[in-house]
């Protein structure tokens, strides 16, 4: 996995800033890292140019659909309501940053959520 540092920061730290709450909402490790998923994915549409940013959220969205179809409309509109935020945090935070996160995995170590991402750079 690369590391880099874009402002002094690594990409990982970056992804904690501006979706750090987001993932501490998972009740274990497991249900973390389905949070990190979903924060990358918003990391990554956040790197789009308009035109292409709208279609990958409705993508990212059909396949939300598609994968959890037990869900309620709520869920599904709470998702969406979460992934809008993220994008918006991530543009927020970093909107200079233009890089494809490819993979993202979490661990706890001491009580303390550590992140590490591979990437790619869009520059």
């Amino acid at each position: 996995m690369q590391k880099k540092k874009l402002k002094g920061k690594k990409i990982s730290e970056m992804v904690l800033d501006f979706a750090g709450s987001y993932i501490d909402m998972g009740e274990n490790i497991e249900e973390k890292q389905q949070l990190l998923i979903g924060a990358v994915s918003a990391w990554n549409i956040a790197c789009l140019d308009p035109k292409s940013r709208k279609r990958a959220i409705k993508k990212y969205m059909a396949g939300y659909r598609e994968l959890n179809p037990a869900h309620s409309k709520k869920d599904f509109q709470d998702a969406k309501r979460n992934l809008l935020l993220l994008i918006q945090q991530k543009e927020k935070y970093y909107p200079e940053v233009n890089v494809q996160i490819t993979d993202a995995r979490i661990d706890e170590i001491d009580g303390k959520n550590h992140v590490r991402v591979a990437y790619l750079s869009l520059e």
